[in-house]
C-alpha cells in the first residue's frame, strides 16, 4: 500500500516538472514583455495640434518653449487642440486628456493642460498636483483674459506663447511659496507704460489747445477789477439771488468681505481632483 502511494506521489510530481517549462515560456516575461503600472515616459508630446492650428515651423519652437519650461519647472505645461469634443464638455475632455495620456511630472503628477476645440470654439484648461496650487482661480482667470484676445482673432501661435510664458511666470512665483492669487496678481508693465504715455499725450494736446487759444486774444488786456471788463451800459441787474454752490460729505468706507482665493476643484472621470476653468473663444 505505502509503496502504490510512494509511486503515485513520483508521477505527480514527474508531471509538475514537465509542465513548468512550458507554462514559463508563455510568460509575459519570457518574451520580453512589461506591463508597467505608471509609464515611465511620456505617452503623448506636450503640444498635440489635432486641429492643425499651426504651421510646421510654430510648432517645433512651441514644442520647444513647452519643453524647456516644464523640465526646468519640472510640471508638465501642455497644450492641446482638437477638432471635436466627441460628446463631452470641454472641462470633462481636458480632464480625461490629461490623466489618460500620461501628463505631469513627479510623485504628484503636477502640471497644467489648455485644451482648445474648434468645433464649438471651447477652451479648458486642468490642472493636477503642484499645477492646483501654482494656478489660482483668480491666477486663471488672469491667464485667460490675456491669451484670449489673440485666440479669438486666430492668432494662435500668439495666443499660445502667451499661455506658456505666462504658466512659467505663475510657477516661478509659486515656487516662493507664495503663488499668484486674488490678492497679488502680478502687475502688467504694458499697463503702466500705456498709463503714462496716455498722460504725456493728454498734456501735450491740452497745451496746444491752450497755445491756440491764447493766440486769438491778442486784442486783450488786464483790467484792475470786474466791472472793467464790462462795456457802459451793456449789463442791468434785473434780480438777485443766491445760490449754493458746495457741500461736504462724509463717506466710510464699507469694508469688503475677507473671501476666497485659492483653487477649487473638481472630480475626473478617473476619480482625481482637478483645478480649472472653461469657456468659449
Amino acid at each position: 500500500m505505502n509503496k502504490r502511494i510512494l509511486s503515485l506521489l513520483a508521477m505527480v510530481m514527474l508531471c509538475i516538472s514537465l509542465a513548468l517549462p512550458a507554462l514559463a515560456s508563455d510568460s509575459p516575461s519570457s518574451q520580453g514583455y512589461s506591463i508597467p503600472s505608471i509609464p515611465a515616459e511620456r505617452q503623448l508630446p506636450r503640444l498635440v495640434d489635432n486641429a492643425d492650428l499651426l504651421n510646421s515651423t510654430e510648432e517645433a519652437a512651441l514644442l520647444t518653449k513647452l519643453d524647456e519650461i516644464s523640465e526646468r519647472q519640472y510640471c508638465d505645461v501642455a497644450i492641446v487642440t482638437v477638432d471635436s469634443l466627441e460628446g463631452k464638455n470641454a472641462t470633462a475632455y481636458a480632464d480625461d486628456f490629461y490623466d489618460y495620456n500620461g501628463y505631469g511630472m513627479g510623485t504628484g503628477d503636477s502640471g497644467i493642460l489648455l485644451l482648445i476645440s474648434m468645433e464649438n470654439r471651447d477652451w479648458a484648461i486642468t490642472t493636477y498636483g503642484f499645477g492646483i496650487q501654482a494656478f489660482t482661480d483668480a491666477g486663471q482667470e488672469y491667464i485667460t483674459e490675456r491669451f484670449l484676445p489673440d485666440l479669438s482673432d486666430g492668432n494662435y501661435a500668439a495666443a499660445f506663447d502667451r499661455f506658456a510664458l505666462l504658466a512659467d511666470q505663475f510657477l516661478t512665483q509659486a515656487r516662493t511659496g507664495n503663488p499668484y492669487d486674488s490678492g497679488n496678481l502680478p502687475r502688467g508693465l504694458l499697463g503702466l507704460t500705456w498709463t503714462l504715455a496716455a498722460v504725456g499725450i493728454g498734456i501735450l494736446v491740452a497745451w496746444s489747445i491752450v497755445s491756440i487759444m491764447k493766440s486769438k486774444l491778442k486784442s486783450v488786456r488786464p483790467r484792475s477789477n470786474a466791472a472793467g471788463y464790462v462795456r457802459g451800459g451793456s449789463m442791468k441787474l434785473t434780480a438777485a439771488q443766491d445760490l449754493f454752490l458746495y457741500r461736504t460729505i462724509s463717506r466710510t468706507a464699507r469694508p469688503k468681505s475677507s473671501g476666497g482665493g485659492g483653487s477649487s476643484t473638481r472630480t475626473s472621470s478617473s476619480g482625481r481632483s482637478h483645478g480649472g476653468r472653461s469657456g468659449k473663444f
